[in-house]
């Protein structure tokens, strides 16, 4: 029986006749999804640079810290929970897989419920912190009173999103993130223009798309298309399970904490050379950055959940190879967009605003330079989530932290003093540059344990050319 005409049998969705064929099955929706995603928040900066122009942008990018802050509890408990399940569906313990499910679902909602509480009670001194002054200061404040809710249901719609997609439902997941994208892009003219409500409207448009999202995402897993479903008595807290789901999902985690604080640490340091305006100029470049970097959080997505699968069944070859290819395809895309960036700056810059010619000045300087290194850091994020895919906890906090802490962060604090504005501009790319190296020596030599060639070597076993995964 091939293994195509066994995975229709069987129902597993991870058997299939090629890895290739299995990393675009999972990774295709993840990377459109992922990108829609990233539309999220672009879309109220493009409606809000038109509207409000620099100052609008600049409040709406000094609320990124907390936005990373938020997501770094849903990946703690969402990504980990997630690699915990992948591995258990590997082993063919469903009922442990479970538990898993309903325990994230759990903490998601209360740790999410928690900080938004925080949020609202200490709002005024979290805003003086972020940076804001008396020009940000309105605008940020009437963004973070609406949106805070879709704060909450996001990050716990993008845990559980997780396990749409390592179930077996790609399409689906990708499906959840289109929903709010197309929302916000169709309601935020609506709030903004129409009803006149600013910078609230902006906001309102954005927990609309979330709430249908997250209101979509409990559907599924109450309704009979999931084979793993919702149900009150794998509610029960269990520390093990959360433990371990931690343990998994501490690098990614901390890789949003440390974002956070990299980017309050950016504000200020573009605050302190350049004003509002260079806050302004980075969140432009920020966004183009994301749109560039979704696909390959995408694919690291995608290719998560086979990884674990394989390593759970001990099928350790078959784990390297996706792993292999994942960072062949992450390359290419990440080398076009750093293409796209050089060359079509200006135009990019446009779409959030066409009229401050200071602002695009500087802010196509700064998506040129934020853009250099974009494919190196596909080798960057598909390590971490390797080495998080197959439980090394450990290892994928290491990388995760060389750039947004042990490497990045000296140079925010470094590079300004010798260059200025440029040397904010700068420190990202670089530090992309120099964590790529890491990751390569890190994977080399674990791939050298298992007898495995590493990067551009196509060949992983002396009997087959290519892998079937069964």
């Amino acid at each position: 029986m091939n293994t195509q005409t066994q995975a229709i049998k069987t129902g597993n969705p991870f058997k299939a006749r090629t890895i290739s064929s299995l990393l675009i099955k999972f990774s295709a929706p993840a990377v459109a999804g992922m990108f829609v995603s990233a539309l999220y928040n672009i879309i109220s900066r493009i409606y809000v640079g038109h509207e409000f122009g620099a100052a609008g942008i600049a409040s709406i990018t000094l609320l990124f810290p907390m936005g990373f802050f938020f997501m770094a509890f849903s990946v703690l408990i969402g990504v980990g929970s997630n690699a915990l399940f992948s591995i258990r569906l590997g082993e063919k313990n469903d009922e442990e897989a479970q538990y898993i499910l309903g325990n994230a679902f759990v903490a998601l909602f209360l740790i999410s419920g928690a900080l938004m509480t925080l949020g609202y009670i200490f709002m005024d001194p979290v805003l003086a912190f972020l940076g804001a002054d008396e020009v940000t200061l309105p605008y940020a404040t009437a963004y973070m009173q609406v949106v805070l809710p879709g704060y909450c249901l996001f990050n716990v719609g993008a845990g559980m999103n997780n396990f749409i997609r390592s179930s077996g439902h790609p399409k689906t997941a990708m499906a959840t993130q289109f929903i709010g994208a197309f929302l916000n892009l169709t309601v935020a003219p609506l709030t903004i223009f129409v009803l006149g409500w600013g910078m609230r409207g902006a906001a309102s448009a954005t927990v609309c798309g979330q709430v249908v999202s997250f209101t979509w995402i409990l559907l599924f897993f109450l309704g009979p298309r999931s084979k793993y479903k919702l149900h009150f008595r794998y509610m029960r807290l269990r520390w093990s399970i959360l433990s371990a789901s931690a343990l998994i999902g501490v690098s990614q985690s901390v890789f949003q904490l440390a974002s956070s604080a990299l980017n309050l640490l950016l504000n200020h340091a573009l605050l302190k050379y350049g004003g509002n305006v260079a806050v302004s100029a980075m969140g432009i470049a920020i966004s183009s950055n994301a749109i560039f970097l979704m696909p390959l959080l995408g694919l690291s997505q995608g290719a998560q959940p086979l990884i674990g699968y394989n390593y759970g069944a001990r099928k350790y070859a078959t784990s390297f190879q996706t792993l292999k290819m994942a960072i062949r395809w992450g390359i290419t895309v990440g080398f076009t967009g750093s293409m796209i960036a050089l060359l079509f700056a200006p135009y990019i810059v446009r779409i959030f605003n066409g009229t401050d010619q200071e602002l695009i000045a500087l802010a196509s300087k700064a998506v040129r330079i934020l853009n250099i290194f974009t494919a190196f850091d596909a080798l960057q994020i598909l390590g971490s989530s390797f080495f998080q895919a197959i439980n090394k906890p450990f290892r994928a906090a290491v990388l995760s932290l060389s750039r947004q802490v042990l490497i990045i962060i000296p140079l925010v604090l470094i590079l300004p003093m010798f260059f200025g504005l440029y040397g904010v501009f700068f420190a990202p790319p670089i530090a992309d540059f120099l964590s790529c190296i890491l990751t390569y020596f890190m994977l080399r030599g674990y791939f050298a344990k298992y007898k495995q060639n590493f990067f551009f070597s196509r060949k992983f076993s002396p009997k087959k050319k290519r892998a079937s995964v069964s």
